[in-house]
């Protein structure tokens, strides 16, 4: 395979993963516009697929780079134009796929997976399920309270967390979002809070970062995410998707 290609690949696997972890702040696809009888059809074509299905066809879009929705099983004008661009020049632009276009994308998302070395990896330290592009993200190490993967040159840092017993989520988003005199250049740009989950965003003079944290059986289990502003056309198409 040549260079550029895998280079694309692994391009393409880092925005998959943030795709696949930022889920909470995710807008779902707008159903599909009555009005437009062709993707009205597409749209039942497409629901009366099992979900696992669905959700899978659309993972399989994002991983081949043809879609940056929210994997969620429904069916909208974005998913429309993913199958679309996907099938350009092969196929009929009508929003849905055949027996054998779908064997396509599968393999087409096989290689961009197998190409960034991409796991589902249960961290024992904080008990999640998190996907990782081992070849994006290849460093290993601990970190106060989880795990931490890093991109080869540091510019990318993944960290997983879980908050000591006690600590309630509203706790956490307080002081997550709190003013940080030590640290004055840091701002946040983006804060949600939810019942079970939070997401705030924010950044530095130099970087960016995104911080998700739900509670569960087992506590309050999160992901942080810290990257350079240079990256932030090819991390910020990716907030649309599924965490494990």
């Amino acid at each position: 395979m040549r260079t550029g290609s895998v280079r694309r690949m692994r391009t393409a696997a880092l925005a998959t993963t943030f795709l696949c972890l930022f889920a909470g702040s995710a807008v779902a696809q707008a159903p599909a516009p009555v009005a437009n009888p062709q993707l009205a059809a597409a749209q039942a074509g497409f629901e009366s697929l099992p979900e696992p299905e669905r959700r899978a066809i659309q993972a399989d879009l994002i991983w081949s780079g043809h879609f940056n929705g929210a994997v969620s099983g429904s069916y909208g004008p974005l998913t429309f134009r993913a199958i679309n661009a996907f099938k350009a020049g092969k196929g009929v632009a009508d929003g849905l796929l055949t027996p054998p276009e779908r064997r396509s994308l599968a393999q087409a998302a096989q290689a961009a997976r197998e190409a960034a070395g991409f796991r589902v990896i249960a961290d024992e330290r904080t008990g999640l399920r998190i996907g990782i592009p081992l070849a994006v993200l290849p460093k290993r190490d601990v970190s106060p309270s989880g795990s931490r993967w890093q991109s080869a040159d540091g510019k990318v840092t993944l960290d997983t967390s879980a908050t000591p017993p006690g600590e309630t989520l509203e706790a956490v988003y307080e002081k997550a979002t709190a003013p940080t005199p030590n640290n004055p250049g840091r701002k946040i740009t983006y804060k949600l809070l939810r019942p079970d989950f939070f997401v705030v965003t924010g950044e530095t003079p130099t970087g960016k970062f995104y911080r998700r944290l739900a509670s569960g059986p087992s506590g309050l289990r999160g992901f942080s995410i810290g990257y350079d502003k240079a990256l932030s056309a090819t991390v910020e198409i990716a907030m649309r998707c599924t965490w494990r």
